[in-house]
């Protein structure tokens, strides 16, 4: 069985308001179609484009989130390289917003990157009683 987590992670244009321009939310497209296709076609059932809000979604359940596993590894690889820290194998001009949480209640793990972050993923774990 093996210990489990959530993932989700966003990645969208780095712009003041990244829902106006268009441009650099096709180029993503492109880079994900091309540049990182490998990791679309590992994760092709838990990954959606938002249009709306420019932006493309990877919402991972329930999954064995172990840095040892190849499919984590180009995934940490792949949000990596979207970090503008002036390598020339970085993709400059997109955020980043990352969260894994794991089945340990203080298990929760967050990254974030780019200047015009929108702070679209937040995390609330919660028990409800309709009783």
């Amino acid at each position: 069985m093996g210990y489990r987590s959530n993932v989700m992670a966003l990645i969208y244009p780095d712009t003041p308001d990244n829902t106006t321009d268009a441009e650099p939310y096709e180029a993503l497209k492109t880079i994900m179609n091309t540049t990182f296709r490998n990791v679309m076609d590992a994760f092709s059932g838990n990954a959606y484009w938002h249009d709306r809000s420019k932006c493309l979604v990877f919402k991972i359940d329930d999954v064995k989130w172990y840095g040892s596993c190849p499919d984590v590894q180009r995934f940490t690889a792949m949000m990596n390289t979207f970090h503008d820290g002036g390598n020339d194998d970085e993709i400059p001009g997109y955020c980043t917003e990352f969260v894994r949480i794991g089945e340990d209640y203080d298990d929760v793990e967050t990254e974030q990157t780019g200047e015009h972050i929108v702070n679209f993923l937040s995390v609330r774990r919660e028990i409800e009683c309709d009783v």
